[in-house]
This record gives C-alpha cells, sequence and structure tokens, in this order.
C-alpha cells in the first residue's frame, strides 16, 4: 500500500513528472484550440455585423481585413501556447541569451517567416488585393479567399487551391481593379448585307443597356476591325464593373446569334474535314 502511495505521489503530485508535463502540455493544446476557435467566430461576426452598418467600408476589404486578423489571432495563441509548453523543458531566457535572439531566429528558420509576415502587412495595407480579388500570380490565376498572416490562399476555376507564401508574391495582376473592357468580335461572312448588320448589332446595344446594370460605359460599334480570306470582324466594345464583362460578352454573342440568324445574315465559321 505504502508503494502505491509512493507511486502516486511521485506521478501526479509531482508537478515536475513526465505525466504531469504530459497532461499539462494537451491541457494547454486543447485550451489554444478552443480560444483560437472562440476567438476566430467573435473576429468573424464583429467584421460581418460591420457589413450592416449604413456608412461601411467596402466589404471585400472587410473581409480582407477579418481573415487577417483571424490569422493573427490565431499565430499569437499558438505562440503563448508553445512557448508555455517549452518554459517546463527549457530556460527560455537562458537559451536567447546564449545563442542570442538573431541567431536563434535564424537557427528556426525564422527569416523566411518574417518576410512572409512583412510581405502580408504590405499587401493589406497598400490594398495590392483582397478578398473576392481575381488576380494573378506567377501565371496562377484565380480568386482571393483569404489573405493570412504568412500565406494567401487562391481558387482557380477548377477549384484547384493554391497556398503562397506571401515573401514569395513579386508580381501580381489584379483583374478586379477599375472597370473591365469588354470586345465582341463577330465574323461576318462577305456575301452578307454589312449594313443591315450593322443596324443589327446597333439595336443590340440598346438593348443590352437595359439588361445589364453592371455596364458603365455603353456599347458602341468601332467598326470592321479585321480582313480574313473568307470573312470580315465587326467590333463591339463597352465597359463594364470590374469582373462583369464575361457575362456581358456571353450574352451579346447570344443576341447576335439570335437577331442574324432571324435576318438571314450569314455568320462565318470554319468549317473542320470529318
Amino acid at each position: 500500500m505504502d508503494n502505491v502511495i509512493k507511486f502516486i505521489e511521485s506521478t501526479f503530485v509531482n508537478m515536475n513528472s513526465p505525466v504531469m508535463y504530459t497532461i499539462k502540455s494537451l491541457g494547454i493544446i486543447i485550451i489554444a484550440i478552443v480560444v483560437v476557435k472562440v476567438g476566430n467566430f467573435i473576429i468573424k461576426k464583429t467584421f460581418e455585423k460591420q457589413k450592416n452598418f449604413k456608412y461601411s467600408i467596402n466589404i471585400k476589404r472587410l473581409d480582407t481585413m477579418s481573415t487577417l486578423t483571424r490569422s493573427i489571432f490565431k499565430y499569437l495563441i499558438y505562440t503563448i501556447a508553445v512557448i508555455s509548453i517549452l518554459t517546463d523543458v527549457f530556460d527560455i531566457k537562458s537559451v536567447l541569451t546564449a545563442a542570442g535572439i538573431g541567431g536563434l531566429a535564424i537557427g528556426f528558420g525564422a527569416q523566411s517567416l518574417i518576410k512572409d509576415v512583412i510581405s502580408g502587412f504590405f499587401i493589406v495595407f497598400e490594398n495590392q488585393f483582397e478578398v473576392g480579388d481575381i488576380i494573378t500570380i506567377d501565371n496562377l490565376n484565380g480568386t482571393v479567399e483569404h489573405i493570412e498572416l504568412r500565406v494567401t490562399r487562391i481558387r482557380n476555376v477548377n477549384g484547384d487551391l493554391y497556398i503562397i507564401p506571401n515573401g514569395e508574391i513579386k508580381k501580381i495582376i489584379n483583374h478586379s481593379k477599375g472597370n473591365k473592357t469588354a470586345n465582341i468580335d463577330i465574323p461576318i461572312s462577305y456575301e452578307a448585307d454589312l449594313s443591315k448588320a450593322v443596324d443589327i448589332v446597333n439595336k443590340i446595344c440598346e438593348e443590352i443597356v437595359k439588361e445589364f446594370d453592371v455596364i458603365v460605359e455603353a456599347p458602341k460599334i468601332l467598326g470592321v476591325t479585321e480582313f480574313h480570306k473568307d470573312n470580315l470582324v465587326l467590333r463591339v466594345t463597352t465597359k463594364t464593373l470590374p469582373n462583369e464583362h464575361y457575362a456581358v460578352e456571353r450574352r451579346f454573342r447570344e443576341l447576335v446569334k439570335d437577331e442574324f440568324s432571324k435576318a438571314n445574315i450569314e455568320f462565318y465559321y470554319r468549317q473542320r474535314p470529318l
């Protein structure tokens, strides 16, 4: 019986025992995970409420700040948790004094981490891109889903997720800044009545403005822009809100196809050999 009591005392009463250290470490990890989840929920809800205010800032800007704040909070809590666990094993102050903060940072590969974090701050505060923007980074194209403290996550049209360290982002093409130009090229056979085709396209230009409220500059016919062996090209141009030009272009082509078919105006199309 005495041996059992001594075992319990040495195992559970002694705070420096391996068992107690393991239990304490697991407790810190669990608490950190819970704090991060609760904190992220509160941060997200706080930013969501801002969207309902009359004089709220840009919604995409709010989403960007929300993801960044959650990322900072997550790294902060996990860093505190790791330090709390390690203090029972190492004398952190002695380690820092012996190795030097700079040498320790290099030893743990913190240089790239610091580079990523600093780049992340510049991306956000220079407003280079925001959550929801369509961007191209080193031939990787997609929609920004998250801007975090260390990485940026973008998803392409196929659903693939790219995770890019912020420090590796050098050149960015932001397709969501400013109005977009929509160019619609209409191939018309030389045998077709060009004057009649122009009249029809003009009517379509008037109709599509009524259909889309994202058009900021009315469509206009630039005229014949190209001559090919079997056809000419009639070009129409217009301006839309960011990333809305694709839908306008598709709809315009549909209307041209329908109206040209009704008027018996011949499209040119390349015949493929069977």
